[in-house]
């Protein structure tokens, strides 16, 4: 009995910390950030862009240019003492998706992101996948660059993104 009580009273420690409280949805520190998004395990496809984030009341911290996702309602964001944790049940091509999300980091500086969505009916034979999200702040914003454009090298005259090089138009 000696040995149990300590290890119940450690049990319910965790499970106080476990529980989720509602949170309000991260905002990223204005800046330059570099976001890297691929399928879950596979960072051989990973595929990487940039984004100038300004002063904002809201950010979508799960919006890539690859992404199939609109209209998503329901939005649920909670928060424990480990993770933040994303829900929401969205459109993508004229199937019902529920998205999952949980993250990690301070989104000031970094955060890392596991996604998966469940589609209903199945997408192009595709019922269910998941992907991670990685994102990096990584200077102020030039003042040439669009806030909230998805800035990929070599479409749209992106070139190099250094702070002391001039933006190609």
């Amino acid at each position: 009995m000696r040995l149990l009580l300590p290890l119940l009273l450690v049990a319910a420690t965790v499970t106080a910390h476990a529980s989720t409280a509602p949170a309000d949805p991260p905002i990223r520190m204005p800046g330059l950030w570099l976001m890297n998004t691929g399928p879950g395990g596979a960072a051989a496809m990973t595929s990487s862009f940039h984004m100038c984030i300004g002063k904002v009341a809201s950010d979508d911290v799960l919006a890539h240019p690859d992404s199939t996702l609109s209209n998503c309602r329901d939005q649920q964001w909670t928060k424990d003492a480990y993770y933040t944790y994303y829900r929401a049940v969205c459109d993508a091509k004229g199937s019902t998706a529920t998205v999952e999300a949980r993250f990690t980091g301070d989104f000031k500086y970094n955060f890392h992101g596991e996604v998966a969505t469940t589609y209903a009916p199945a997408v192009d034979g595709v019922a269910s996948v998941k992907a991670e999200i990685d994102g990096r702040r990584l200077a102020p914003c030039r003042a040439d660059l669009p806030e909230g454009k998805f800035l990929i090298k070599g479409k749209d005259g992106v070139g190099n993104l250094n702070l002391g090089e001039p933006i190609r138009k």
